[in-house]
């Protein structure tokens, strides 16, 4: 036991897993890229929530957030379209962020995408969105947007994940 010649060496493996199996396929990567935006998405949303409520404290008089319509309706025209714009700007910039990370994602990792992988992968997640806005308030117009950001920012991620790749 003690003769260095009666012990047995095992070759380790050095193989990496990209060099036994082929690349994933585009496609893939457009559903990895829209679940990277929603990992993203979720906690910016949060934030963007509590910036959007305080928002809303300091620009309405006091009240119930039940008749939060009824309050906006007592602000000038003017008062109005800003406040709502104040109110959307958070999440939106928090969909915008989410969905830049996730087409970066997409064309910095993924083998053969280009940004229009990544631009698919914001337009599913957008599409998602706005079924589930329309389930809970019921169709309206101002969401139809949700879609065309999220794909443009993820398309922008995209441009920008190719870049950083070459």
């Amino acid at each position: 036991m003690g003769d260095k010649s009666s012990h047995r060496r095992l070759t380790v493996l050095q193989s990496k897993p990209e060099d036994d199996e082929p690349p994933r396929p585009p496609w893939h990567w457009v559903g990895f890229g829209a679940v990277a935006i929603f990992v993203v998405w979720l906690p910016l949303a949060y934030g963007a929530e509590s910036v959007s409520s305080r928002v809303v404290a300091s620009r309405l008089p006091p009240g119930d957030a039940a008749d939060l319509g009824a309050r906006l309706r007592e602000l000038s025209p003017a008062a109005r379209r800003t406040t709502v714009v104040l109110m959307a700007m958070p999440h939106v910039a928090a969909l915008v962020l989410a969905a830049v990370a996730g087409g970066f994602l997409v064309t910095r990792f993924g083998a053969g995408t280009r940004p229009r992988e990544a631009a698919l992968a914001g337009l599913m997640v957008g599409l998602l969105a706005l079924g589930l806005t329309y389930a809970q308030t019921g169709v309206s117009l101002a969401p139809l947007v949700v879609p065309l950001v999220a794909a443009l920012a993820a398309w922008l991620g995209g441009r920008l994940g190719r870049r950083a790749g070459a």
